[in-house]
């Protein structure tokens, strides 16, 4: 007989194996917390020269060899590069779910730039 807190776990469990990826690309990621991409584009000054886990959908990959990939939040975006070139994307990933380490470094300006050179990527499942 289950106990009646035996559905609630199985399903906590269930939920928070969504989470983990389905792919994954460069160093592997882990159960680290992520970061919202909507608080990382939102506030950035509190995130830059310093190591995150992001988590937010692919708007955009490099058509030609998946070696960038963007995400935005409305007008500003953040622009994901791979440390040293050493892994890409799949080139159809855009509109996916990805959970992204790297280390993260925003420029102000008149033009201010949002950019994460990232570590490892993990593909949500679909």
């Amino acid at each position: 007989m289950l106990k009646p807190a035996a559905p609630l776990v199985l399903a906590l469990f269930l939920a928070g194996c969504a989470s983990f990826p389905s792919e994954s690309y460069g160093i592997g990621i882990g159960s680290t917390q992520s970061v919202p991409a909507t608080t990382l584009i939102q506030h950035p000054e509190l995130y830059s020269g310093k190591p995150v886990v992001v988590q937010g959908t692919i708007a955009e990959v490099c058509p030609k060899r998946g070696c960038w990939m963007k995400l935005r939040d409305g007008e500003r975006v953040l622009q994901v590069t791979f440390k040293d070139g050493s892994f890409t994307m799949p080139l159809d990933c855009a509109g996916r779910e990805a959970r992204i380490s790297g280390v993260f470094t925003y420029t102000r300006g008149d033009n201010p730039k949002l950019a994460l050179v990232a570590t490892g990527v993990g593909l949500l499942p679909r």
